[in-house]
């Protein structure tokens, strides 16, 4: 295991308040999968002194976890323990460069049964301490998902990010099962892609591709130069992208066994992904319906999709610290 300490030693604002952020260590790993025996990367980052709380964490489409680190590590500052694996098909959770966007024969599936391998791995580790689960867009709906189909033992959620429930998710899945059944699973449907960015970055296309993720340009820089994050998804990863979205949102199949665990909403107010109020209320109703009693949100305005990584995003920080206990 390879561990590299970082010394975080200066002070972060937060809404008027001084965090005094200190040193972490940051150990890189991988697991293999008990779905596939695809080999898993993940990252754990440590506070130096006894730790408080554990967060995971699931990104987003086209992302990896190496995007959560300056979050992590504020969060490891505070006492967190915080832990985030690459899904399939991602960063380095592939058997090679050309599979990114490609998750393999147990697509959605095999994703969830991996986030809910490490999560029994950080269960065993810290068994006395409160586990948290915070999930980032295409992450918010694994990790809705994984909350329907199992029992894992959680103290809260935070959703960033949530996608809006999207009309035409069951003819895409099932569009892109068809395409898979042809032999065509591994095809890269650009075009349709490339549509739905263009669709979200209609009110920013001033700003250049990809402005609705962020405000920050430095941040939307960073992503489009980057390989492991500016790619085209498979019919094989849409299928899977498609199958948690009709899975999030079917009122079917949810075991709810602690309906007192919190469950807060994130969201930038200029997020074109959250598909307005209205997109965001559907959200928070389906969690309200499924059994969850203690559902809120929040907006953030001016903020668009990352909100970890936004300008101001220290705000939002502090109120998944607050959200923790912390």
């Amino acid at each position: 295991m390879a561990c590299d300490k970082s010394t975080c030693i200066d002070i972060s604002r937060v809404s008027g308040l001084f965090f005094a952020v200190s040193p972490s260590m940051k150990d890189f790993n991988t697991f293999v999968s008990r779905y596939d025996s695809l080999e898993i990367s993940y990252v754990v980052v440590r506070p130096e002194g006894q730790p408080k709380a554990v967060l995971q964490l699931l990104h987003g489409m086209c992302g990896c976890k190496e995007r959560f680190l300056p979050f992590m590590e504020f969060m490891a500052g505070q006492g967190v323990v915080c832990i985030a694996n690459d899904h399939r098909g991602h960063g380095d959770s592939v058997k090679s460069a050309d599979d990114l966007g490609y998750m393999y024969d147990g697509g959605y599936v095999a994703l969830i049964d991996d986030v809910r391998q490490l999560n029994r791995m950080a269960a065993r580790e810290w068994p006395s301490l409160p586990l948290y689960m915070l999930g980032h867009s295409m992450g918010s709906l694994a990790l809705r998902t994984l909350l329907k189909n199992h029992t894992d033992r959680l103290d809260g959620v935070v959703i960033c990010g949530s996608p809006a429930p999207n009309v035409l998710a069951h003819l895409s899945r099932v569009f892109s099962a068809l395409a898979i059944r042809a032999g065509m699973g591994r095809r890269r449907p650009v075009n349709i892609q490339s549509l739905a960015s263009a669709a979200y970055n209609r009110n920013f296309r001033d700003e250049g591709p990809k402005a609705w993720i962020c405000s920050d340009p430095e941040v939307r820089k960073a992503f489009l130069s980057n390989p492991r994050t500016d790619f085209v998804f498979t019919f094989n990863a849409s299928n899977a992208l498609m199958n948690m979205m009709c899975e999030t949102y079917s009122s079917d199949g949810w075991t709810v066994c602690n309906p007192d665990m919190p469950v807060l909403f994130l969201s930038g107010a200029d997020d074109p992904c959250m598909g307005g109020m209205k997109g965001l209320g559907k959200a928070v109703r389906k969690m309200r319906e499924a059994g969850y009693h203690d559902v809120s949100y929040k907006i953030y305005p001016a903020m668009r999709h990352e909100i970890l990584n936004e300008i101001g995003k220290e705000r939002v920080w502090q109120d998944i610290l607050r959200f923790i206990g912390l």
